[in-house]
């Protein structure tokens, strides 16, 4: 005899339709298991959960999360002068934004094995709980329940060209990492010669300071011989104040400068980060077509403009695809049961299994039709944009060479002429004033040119630096990594022997 359950209404359910229930609610709920957050979710998270709890007013030094608070100390590596390279490799393992863009890519990656899976498979079961009222068949018998599974199955080649357009996606943030870590450099480097800049504007600003000194000492020695008047003495001691005003502005300037590298190093901005007391500077490029070349090969934001086209052609075959059908296979399942069926004495009780095919009928011409529309205008869209990136490029790149010429040109000009001439100028006025024959005006003017020079001369060095990072930044690559290529010389013609004419296989 049959075990059977009676609900609350009396009504009886088979036990085996409740098990294959059980069975399928086991099966969606825990039949794959979970997978294992990530480390750095679960800190995401908890700082996230960290920082709602945090009070509005300030915590207090002995608080526990007054230690979250604090910014990242400064790691030993990045103590004491150091040299541009060793600054962006650290900025390239912490700086937030490449972090990101890493992030972002392994989310575009992740995209791939979902859009080349099928759907999950639809399963649905329908109870008949009161037989009075439920399907009855005189030769099959009394019908407690319907089990239904089917499972779509998109036209052919479509499940392929969702992976191919969310490869180029994720070809896209892989340029959009490249483009972040070359940003990263850039602003390293530009923020280091501001840095460098600084520290150097101050180390003039302080040997100038204590050269004012001695203006001080002799226009006061001179004073008391009757050999200059107290104005002259006054304008030596206003010189040293408006040099220690300047000591001031510049060392503010420095510390802003500090803090602007420490953001993109994910350090503390109290880290005292200091630069190379010479740092060289690589020579301004000669070949400008070549960089045309070059910028087109490795500038990542054209490279990520070529996938987006790329994923807009897989896009239009997909709409493409659209105009075939989707197919679903299913699969029935129906319990029959003697009892309580009508005619208990002629039921079999036998379950019965069927098959059925489906698929969706694409007859809406226009709503197919605007959507292969729109996404080949997407890919023309990019393609377009392919061209304003381009074009763009290639303006920065002649602004970038124009303006690192000009820069250079300067700088050759200040070391080689004017800065020499300025320091003989110098030593002359400051001959003639010991010697009473010229007067402290002029001494002040020959110093203010050279302490002029020497600044200007820093300020071009390092926004030449500056130029030629951001143009490394807008070619895509390192430019020393692609040095100018010397031809070959041309090659002399030989005759080669009977035996090489003939080949290694030849035979008499």
């Amino acid at each position: 005899m049959r075990a059977v359950l009676l609900s609350g209404s009396g009504e009886i359910v088979t036990r085996r339709g409740l098990l294959i229930i059980w069975v399928l609610c086991w099966l969606t709920s825990s039949g794959c298991a979970l997978p294992a957050p990530r480390p750095e979710y679960v800190e995401v998270v908890r700082n996230l959960r960290s920082a709602e709890k945090r009070p509005p007013a300030s915590i207090p030094p002995d608080d526990p999360l007054a230690t979250a608070l604090d910014p990242a100390p400064t790691p030993a590596d990045l103590l004491g002068p150091r040299a541009v390279d060793d600054f962006i490799r650290r900025a390239l393992a912490e700086n937030r934004n490449v972090q990101a863009a890493r992030f972002n890519v392994l989310a575009m990656a992740s995209r791939i094995p979902q859009a080349t899976a099928l759907d999950d498979p639809m399963v649905s079961n329908t109870i008949y709980p009161i037989p009075s009222v439920a399907p009855q068949y005189s030769l099959m018998g009394y019908n407690p329940y319907n089990l239904m599974l089917s499972q779509q199955f998109p036209w052919f080649g479509t499940l392929r060209l969702r992976g191919l357009a969310a490869d180029a996606d994720a070809k896209v943030a892989l340029a959009e990492l490249a483009a972040a870590e070359l940003e990263a450099v850039a602003s390293v480097k530009r923020a280091y010669y501001d840095l460098y800049f600084n520290e150097r504007a101050e180390v003039i600003l302080s040997d100038n300071r204590r050269l004012a000194g001695d203006f001080v000492t002799i226009a006061r020695e001179r004073f008391k011989t009757g050999g200059t008047s107290q104005q002259d003495v006054l304008r030596a001691e206003v010189v040293v104040d408006d040099l220690d005003r300047e000591l001031i502005r510049t060392r503010q300037s420095t510390t802003a400068a500090r803090a602007d590298l420490a953001q993109l190093l994910h350090v503390s901005p109290e880290s005292e980060l200091r630069t190379l007391p010479e740092i060289p500077l690589s020579g301004v490029p000669v070949e400008v077509d070549r960089l045309y070349r070059l910028a087109v090969a490795s500038r990542p934001e054209l490279k990520g403009r070529l996938s987006a086209i790329e994923r807009d052609e897989k896009n239009v075959e997909l709409a493409l695809k659209k105009y075939r059908p989707n197919v679903t296979l299913g699969l029935s399942y129906m319990d029959m049961e003697k009892t309580n069926a009508v005619t208990p004495r002629t039921a079999g009780g036998f379950p019965n299994v069927g098959l059925f095919v489906g698929f969706n009928l694409p007859v809406y011409q226009k709503k197919l039709a605007a959507g292969v529309c729109e996404a080949q205008a997407r890919a023309i869209a990019d393609a377009k944009l392919y061209d304003a990136e381009r074009d763009s490029t290639y303006r920065e790149i002649k602004n970038l060479i124009t303006q690192a010429n000009s820069q250079k040109s300067i700088s050759d000009l200040f070391r080689g002429s004017i800065l020499p001439k300025s320091r003989q100028a110098l030593e002359a006025s400051m001959t003639d004033y010991q010697a009473g024959n010229v007067d402290y005006v002029t001494l002040i003017t020959a110093w203010r040119e050279v302490l002029q020079v020497e600044l200007q001369l820093a300020q071009v060095e390092a926004e030449l630096g500056k130029t030629l990072a951001t143009l490394e930044r807008t070619v895509g690559c390192q430019l020393n990594d692609h040095p100018p290529r010397i031809p070959d010389p041309p090659a002399v013609p030989t005759i080669p022997p009977p035996s090489e004419v003939a080949g290694p296989f030849h035979r008499e």
